[in-house]
């Protein structure tokens, strides 16, 4: 698969994951700590995600 369309399947994905983190996390956490919690695993997600296509690039 292209690399450049991999990223944008991936970012898609990822900006999809904080969407519904932010609107779910707040009602089984404290606000602040569900909105800190998504951009978190928003972070993780994209940085493992990067990790793998780099890997697989390689």
């Amino acid at each position: 698969m292209d690399e450049r369309l991999l990223d944008v399947i991936i970012g898609f994905a990822a900006f999809l994951t904080l969407i519904i983190l932010l609107a779910v996390l707040p009602m089984v956490m404290p606000a602040g700590t569900a909105y800190l919690a998504a951009i978190i695993v928003f972070i993780l997600f994209l940085s493992g995600a990067g990790y793998f296509v780099n890997a697989k690039i390689t």
